[in-house]
């Protein structure tokens, strides 16, 4: 039965055209939402989502887009990543060159990433704070020429390749800045309750009157003069860590550092483990759903990049094939040619060999005809010398007697 849905499902609609609709809606169909089957909830989503998805909607209309949705949600597609394998494998799919590739250009983002950060630190752009001192401000600079930084890529490779994977830019800062936000509220907090003295001598009347860097930086050093209790480090990073992890966030947010989304991922996973370890936990359920989103996006971007890396990879194959093919008859069509020409030189040759021969044949012929007849000429006639001194003779007679005629034959 489970088989004959299936079936029907693949009937009803493209392949390409499901693919495409998994892809895009496989984030918002995710949790609670993959469970939806009856048409009229799926279509209120969809239309709730609209701005989202305009183009798809464009291209296939909303009807077509549900009935597409509920489809794929009956097959439990957007639930089930071993039904999305049945259903679209070529998704999931990837060389190992590939693989490789990939893993070296988020190996190059990632040390790219951290030689900014140390960058900054060498640059005197990120400024040691002293506790005893008021908050100084950051001098407003941008690195070199640019306030956002492009990450060079040194992996060299002749196939181009869409990793590592980028947000864009503005809902990067978002989530950074929002997470910023959040944490030094969450510090604020945690020092309100177990350092209230420190907060009142500052006069650090509000969250934001501190920078992040600062108050980790302080909070770090209070740590051994706290309650054993006020402190929730299950972990096993150490606390040093916990507080100087978030410190890339702070940077990568202020200095507008463009980042790889698994560079985002880690800053925000750091996040949670630091409002976890200060005893936030509502601050912490907040960070934990936006990395949970940001993890469904890399994924779907993932799935994205495997598809489109795929079909290039086909493609440049069916071209270089074609291309060897073309290089074949490229060969042969000059092959052909100088074979050919010399054919037709030899049959030249040979019809040339011919009448040449045949005129020097008849030539020859002539010259001996002519040969003959010269010599016949030239050689004296004993005939001829007998019946010329006939003729003198009678020529003798004639004059002497009367006059003789003589024909000549």
């Amino acid at each position: 039965m489970f088989s004959a849905v299936i079936e029907a499902v693949i009937m009803s609609h493209s392949t390409a055209e499901k693919r495409r609709v998994f892809l895009a809606y496989r984030s918002l169909f995710s949790g609670d939402n993959s469970n939806l089957r009856q048409a009229k909830p799926i279509r209120k989503l969809v239309n709730k989502h609209l701005s989202s998805f305009r183009a798809l909607i464009k291209d296939f209309g909303s009807s077509k887009t549900v009935d597409i949705l509920k489809a794929l949600l009956e097959v439990r597609v957007f639930e089930s990543d071993l039904q999305a394998k049945i259903a679209f494998p070529e998704l999931f799919q990837t060389t190992p060159s590939r693989s490789v590739q990939r893993a070296a250009f988020e190996n190059e983002a990632a040390r790219s990433e951290a030689e900014a950060l140390e960058e900054l630190a060498s640059g005197g752009r990120i400024n040691d704070y002293n506790d005893d001192e008021g908050v100084e401000e950051l001098p407003n600079r941008t690195i070199r020429n640019s306030t956002v930084l492009k990450i060079p890529l040194l992996v060299e490779s002749k196939v181009p390749s869409l990793h590592p994977a980028f947000i864009p830019y503005n809902v990067q800062h978002l989530i950074l800045v929002t997470t910023q936000r959040l944490l030094e509220e969450c510090c604020f907090d945690f020092a309100v309750k177990w350092a209230p003295t420190i907060v009142e001598s500052k006069g650090w009347d509000c969250a934001e009157a501190v920078e992040l860097t600062l108050w980790t930086k302080t909070l770090a050093k209070l740590c051994d003069k706290l309650p054993a209790d006020a402190i929730f480090n299950n972990s096993e990073v150490p606390l040093s860590t916990v507080f100087s992890s978030t410190d890339s966030l702070r940077h990568s947010a202020v200095h507008r550092l463009s980042t790889s989304a698994h560079g985002i991922q880690k800053m925000v996973q750091c996040a949670i483990l630091l409002a976890v370890t200060l005893g936030d936990n509502t601050r912490a359920a907040i960070l934990e759903l936006v990395e949970a989103g940001l993890d469904r996006r890399i994924k779907d971007m993932k799935l994205n990049k495997n598809f489109l890396e795929n079909r290039l990879d086909s493609q440049l194959q069916m071209i270089r094939e074609q291309r060897e093919e073309l290089d074949r008859k490229d060969t042969e069509a000059v092959s052909a040619m100088f074979r050919e020409d010399m054919e037709n030189k030899a049959l030249t040759g040979s019809i040339l060999e011919t009448s040449v021969r045949e005129a020097f044949s008849s030539h020859t012929q002539s010259e001996s005809g002519l040969e003959t007849g010269n010599r016949a000429l030239s050689m004296p006639d004993k005939n001829n010398d007998d019946s010329t001194e006939h003729a003198g003779e009678s020529s003798e007679g004639a004059d002497s007697d009367d006059e003789v005629v003589i024909f000549d034959i």
